[in-house]
């Protein structure tokens, strides 16, 4: 017998609260990685080995502690032979999909499914199978559907006569504990699954329905749709014999709906993995009855304590408003419906909070910062990277803690953020991390702690940054609990993998990028992409930050006044020449990155280059220990104040605020440069690309390194016959083809 069919039959009948507890994973892996997700420690020793009073790292690029924003290096691999390795994913991941996100063509797509009716075919308003009334808005349990994770049920939407038989067309509902830990396997409840296609523009109700021959129709089902938390409307358990029977006679309740989007009809129906994944509450507008809608202003003050519109920080009064909690027993008091709340003036001087758990130097801070956030806590324990983020963000309460002495000092503070950052170390998961190491366990546990973060800072929309190798198979327990620890508490959650270029990074960077919102909160969408090697200036897309395009913010006379800009001073190097008209196609790591180098081919970057095209500003100061870690572990603030800035409006309009003024908060230091180059005026004499200081005589131009006079090279500019030096750009680098037969471009 089958071992959940066995549990079914033999487990007593439930009794009382108690019983409401979730479902048993069958996988013994699942299950024990459930349990640590639920009874972690109180605290837990993460501290590394020591060694004559220092920690002791796996090597020289391993963190000490949690490790700040990302942690991306884990080892020295070519990241092109580190990609081969996970290439095969079968399910969780694709790295296909990053092109920017734009409506394709017709040609050779895949006949549309779902197409509306037509002769011989007809709907029927009604059929009765075998003495069952099949018709709109009924749920039949349905012979599973393996490849639909195991999907049982159907909501019936139309009865079609085809010359074949009676189908039934409705959209596919799978039992909770399908999902593979997802969501908690609380019993009875039920999930409607939807393959979205991104070229699609239909609704998902029209796209995602299926059909299914009414013979594999086995029963009728009582079922629910609700927003309500559970276990509001739930089987009353006290009714039932046991599992067993519960399970064949007892209600159904939907609260979630899984989307899969494919990028197109044809990758879905070739079984490629999605290029993104949501997993959304039902929200009050898709509640078909009154009696199973909750306001979602009262969900939200049931979580939180309700909210701020416009941001909970005034920065006239150097203090931050304290939202009034409402009594949730008042429900039927609340009117049964989703009012929209009028427009309101957000005070210029007023912004929404942003705390940055595992902040590192604080490359999410920055970013948040120049998005016009205020900044309001953070955490994290690497000495080198706190005293950095201590030095740029004095307005910010920063706590230099291992992360669960952070957890138990928030239980008794009821601390509320409007957005809240993650990026937990990711050395365990990185596809680089092929041996194990001393801080394994730890960086287990610390993603762990990820919910409890989430639990007790309760913020309305949350961000987390990963590692793309967490999507390996491999991981796929560590992963689903990660998922199921969100969405335990109700937040509705996506992920996607995106190449960081895509925002405005100039450098290859695919992160794991997941978005939150907590209960009553609407999920926000991604971010559109703002750099494309294609750009459409109709569609507001800009070329691809490059290279030297980045460089050329760096000021001229940066050698003799900073102290990480020293040239003159790197390891001499004999590498062949690239052209910096394109971006860096090697992840900036804690090392630097494997085959990273200074475009004239003869020494490293500086660290305030790495900085600079890692997204920094360019006066961003770092301090001691371990600069360079600091920099390759950051979140590139250039991404993440596209991220923010898109997220900060999206809370405006569904906050119904706007801003008297001119725009957006500037935050209170230098903002994040933009897309402008940093030449100087058309009538100077000296351009200064970059680290190559160009002066113009006649159509003479004449490029010197900083790094060296004998660098120096003449070339006609302007003549039919001038060419660009002979660079010899390495076979990585060159994966986007630049014409090197042409002159240099002196202003772009």
């Amino acid at each position: 017998m089958d071992p959940t069919e066995q549990y079914l039959t033999d487990a007593p009948p439930p009794a009382g609260h108690g019983e409401w507890d979730e479902e048993l994973a069958i996988d013994g892996s699942q299950a024990e990685i459930e349990r640590r997700l639920h009874e972690m420690p109180a605290r837990i020793d993460l501290t590394v080995h020591e060694q004559n009073g220092q920690p002791r790292n796996e090597d020289k690029n391993d963190d000490d502690g949690q490790g700040g924003d990302d942690g991306d290096d884990g080892g020295d691999d070519d990241d092109e032979t580190l990609e081969a390795r996970i290439a095969a994913v079968s399910e969780v991941i694709d790295l296909t999909g990053n092109e920017p996100r734009r409506p394709r063509r017709n040609a050779g797509r895949p006949s549309q499914r779902n197409p509306q009716i037509e002769p011989p075919n007809e709907w029927i308003s009604s059929y009765d199978h075998n003495g069952l009334e099949l018709k709109e808005g009924v749920t039949v349990e349905i012979v599973p559907i393996q490849h639909l994770f195991q999907a049982s049920f159907l909501h019936i939407q139309m009865v079609i006569r085809t010359e074949s038989g009676v189908v039934l067309r409705g959209l596919p509902l799978t039992r909770a504990r399908c999902l593979r830990g997802r969501l908690p396997r609380l019993r009875n409840e039920v999930v409607f699954l939807l393959q979205i296609d991104e070229d699609d523009r239909r609704t998902d109700e029209t796209q995602a329905a299926i059909e299914v021959p009414v013979t594999n129709v086995v029963k009728l089902r009582i079922f629910h749709i609700t927003n309500k938390s559970f276990p509001e409307h739930r089987f009353p358990p006290e009714i039932y014999k046991n599992y067993a029977e519960i399970e064949e006679k007892g209600v159904l309740i939907c609260r979630w709906k899984y989307r899969l989007v494919y990028e197109n009809a044809a990758k879905r129906i070739s079984r490629k993995p999605p290029v993104e994944f949501i997993i959304a509450h039902i929200t009050f507008e898709e509640v078909p009855k009154s009696r199973f809608r909750a306001p979602e202003s009262w969900r939200m003050n049931t979580w939180r304590g309700g909210k701020v519109r416009g941001g909970d920080f005034n920065l006239q009064e150097r203090d931050f408003t304290v939202p009034v909690t409402v009594v949730v027993d008042e429900l039927e008091e609340q009117n049964n419906n989703n009012t929209e709340e009028p427009w309101i003036e957000k005070h210029p001087i007023q912004q929404y909070t942003f705390g940055d758990m595992f902040c590192g130097a604080g490359g999410a801070s920055s970013g948040a910062r120049s998005a016009g956030l205020r900044i309001r806590i953070a955490c994290d324990n690497a000495k080198g990277a706190c005293n950095t983020y201590r030095y740029n963000f004095p307005e910010a309460f920063l706590c230099e803690e291992d992360m669960y002495d952070f957890i138990l000092q928030i239980k008794g503070y009821t601390l509320r953020l409007d957005f809240l950052h993650l990026s937990p170390p990711c050395q365990f998961w990185s596809p680089a991390h092929t041996t194990p190491g001393v801080n394994d366990e730890a960086n287990i546990a610390i993603l762990f702690s990820c919910h409890e973060l989430v639990k007790h800072l309760r913020p309305r929309i949350f961000t987390l940054e990963q590692t793309f190798g967490i999507l390996h198979p491999k991981f796929e327990h560590y992963f689903n609990a990660l998922i199921h620890g969100f969405t335990q508490h109700n937040y509705s959650v996506r992920w996607r993998i995106i190449n960081l270029w895509d925002w405005g990074l100039a450098a290859r960077r695919l992160r794991l990028i997941m978005i939150g919102a907590c209960p009553g909160e609407e999920l926000p969408p991604y971010p559109p992409a703002t750099h494309s090697d294609k750009p459409r200036s109709e569609d507001g897309i800009k070329p691809y930050r490059t290279v030297k395009r980045l460089l050329a913010k760096i000021p001229p006379d940066a050698e003799h006044n900073d102290e990480l800009h020293d040239p003159s001073t790197r390891p001499r190097m004999y590498k062949p020449r690239w052209d910096p008209r394109a971006p860096l196609q090697r992840t900036i790591t804690c090392s630097g990155g494997v085959g990273n180098y200074h475009y004239n081919g003869k020494r490293d970057f500086t660290l305030r280059e790495y900085a600079t095209l890692q997204g920094f500003p360019v006066d961003y100061i770092f301090k001691t220990p371990q600069q360079k870690r600091q920099i390759g572990n950051a979140f590139p603030p250039l991404v993440v104040k596209t991220i923010y800035t898109f997220l900060r409006q999206w809370l405006e309009q569904k906050d119904h605020v706007y801003t008297v003024g001119e725009g957006p908060i500037v935050s209170e230091q230098e903002s994040i440069e933009d897309d402008t180059d940093a030449d100087s005026d058309s009538g100077c004499y000296v351009e200064y690309l970059g680290e190559r200081k160009i002066a113009k005589q006649a159509s003479i131009v004449t490029i010197y390194d900083s790094g060296g006079s004998d660098d120096g090279m003449e070339i006609d500019a302007t003549s039919h016959d001038g060419r660009s030096p002979a660079f010899c750009i390495d076979a990585f680098q060159s994966r986007i083809l630049i014409d090197l037969t042409g002159p240099i471009e002196l202003d772009d």
